[in-house]
């Protein structure tokens, strides 16, 4: 697997129907560690415990090909999760299609993906996560749903970026309406490079923390499959 140049975001993305009970047990057994196994086992729902096993075997997969040893992790003062002993900064998000993983080497990154169409009721979540102009035109849009799904990723992405979590209201952050590149608007907003992708089954949207061209010039997108032989590309762009 090749590394990670400078100035990169490498998102790694892996469908949920590449993975049968089999090859998920096979993943559980043979690649996470025995917390990563407890916590699965406690997930009741099936497509939620498929996805945070399949979401950490990506994790862990993928950064022993880039170390070229199993990786250890800690965790900061707020609770979210680093690689120890490296400046190599990472996030995963899951979802009943898809899980994904974002590497930086130069910037927190911040990554979140869900699925389409949305597995909750739309208006319940809206009316907490964003604030009256974007719900206005959220519904304006040809396709409501999606509009919402890149609105809410992209504040999900910047909140996990940060550190902040849930801890911030997504009220607070504003996705900007002008012309240009993605980009959150609202007080103590740090400066950040915003990257949304919609495809049929899934939204996903990534954020890196720092002025663009000091901390990001390209994000890649990478479909993989995850085995006990490693990750394998299924096609990037």
């Amino acid at each position: 697997m090749h590394r990670l140049p400078s100035g990169t975001v490498r998102v790694f993305v892996s469908p949920m129907a590449a993975y049968d009970a089999v090859s998920l047990r096979q993943l559980e057994r043979a690649v996470l560690v025995p917390e990563e196994q407890r916590r699965s086992r406690a997930i009741l729902r099936s497509p939620s415990r498929d996805a945070f096993i399949a979401a950490h075997a990506l994790k862990r997969l993928v950064m022993r090909a880039l170390l070229g040893h199993a990786p250890s992790f800690a965790c900061e003062a707020g609770g979210k999760p680093v690689l120890a002993g490296n400046t190599l900064h990472f996030n995963i998000s899951h979802c009943d299609s898809h899980v994904a993983l974002a590497l930086c080497g130069s910037a927190p990154v911040g990554v979140n993906v869900e699925s389409v169409p949305m597995r909750v009721s739309m208006p319940q979540v809206m009316q907490a996560a964003l604030t009256a102009s974007e719900r206005s035109r959220v519904m304006a849009e040809s396709d409501p749903e999606r509009s919402f799904l890149i609105h809410w990723t992209a504040k999900e992405a910047y909140v996990k970026a940060t550190g902040e979590g849930l801890a911030r209201g997504f009220d607070t952050l504003t996705l900007g309406a002008d012309a240009g590149p993605l980009h959150l608007l609202g007080e103590r907003v740090a400066a950040h490079s915003l990257h949304c992708r919609s495809a049929r089954e899934h939204v996903l949207s990534v954020c890196a923390l720092g002025e663009k061209e000091d901390a990001v010039q390209e994000v890649r997108i990478e479909s993989v499959i995850c085995s006990l032989r490693g990750v394998e590309v299924l096609h990037s762009r």
